[in-house]
């Protein structure tokens, strides 16, 4: 992973994408939800359709064109009821769709980053808190420095190991480590200082 300070920065910027995307999200399900309104006006109107099959068919008793009038007042009733039930119907299929759509844009985008970066960046807490609890509670211990500027060697990227030195693995072995460790201690978000009360603890 990258140093701490870039990793602030990342942090930053996926905590916006997160964001941003459930915002994104939240305001399409919403809006998707409003769609119910039209179903509620389809399912009026097919009550109000079937509403006058009903009252038509109360015409059926006249004579000569009683029984035309009483099929097409069914076929009206038949036809309103349906479309109630479609309106009906499609008001719970909206609610359900603007739940899934919700959940897919806000989420999608977000699993990278809560399935791949968190778990590491809580790995490098994790690994930076018990360095931390290492030098303060166990004291000074003479290998400590070695073994960040090995640990620097091994993690830091070859480009910014040339900035600290030409030959960083010559240095480790002539006993020039302070730049190495104070390198790894920052990019694990912790104060160089440390070395030096460590040192001065030594005197």
């Amino acid at each position: 992973m990258p140093s701490s300070r870039a990793l602030h920065l990342l942090d930053a910027a996926l905590a916006v994408w997160v964001a941003a995307w459930i915002a994104l999200g939240v305001a399409i399900g919403v809006n998707v939800g409003y769609l119910t309104a039209l179903s509620d006006t389809v399912a009026q109107d097919g009550r109000a359709v079937e509403t006058i099959g009903r009252s038509l068919h109360s015409l059926g008793s006249l004579p000569l064109i009683g029984g035309e009038i009483s099929r097409d007042a069914e076929q009206v009733r038949q036809a309103g009821a349906s479309t109630a039930s479609s309106g009906r119907r499609s008001v719970s299929s909206i609610h359900a769709l603007s739940v899934l759509l919700t959940i897919a844009v806000a989420l999608l985008p977000s699993v990278p980053v809560f399935g791949f970066y968190l778990p590491a960046r809580l790995e490098r807490r994790r690994e930076a808190a018990a360095l931390l609890r290492a030098l303060r509670d166990h004291g000074p211990d003479p290998g400590v420095e070695e073994f960040l500027a090995r640990r620097a060697i091994q993690t830091l990227g070859y480009h910014r190991l040339r900035r600290l030195s030409p030959a960083p693995w010559a240095e480790v072995e002539a006993g020039h480590r302070a730049a190495l460790a104070a390198a790894e201690l920052r990019r694990l978000g912790l104060d160089p200082g440390l070395l030096s009360e460590t040192r001065r603890s030594l005197r």
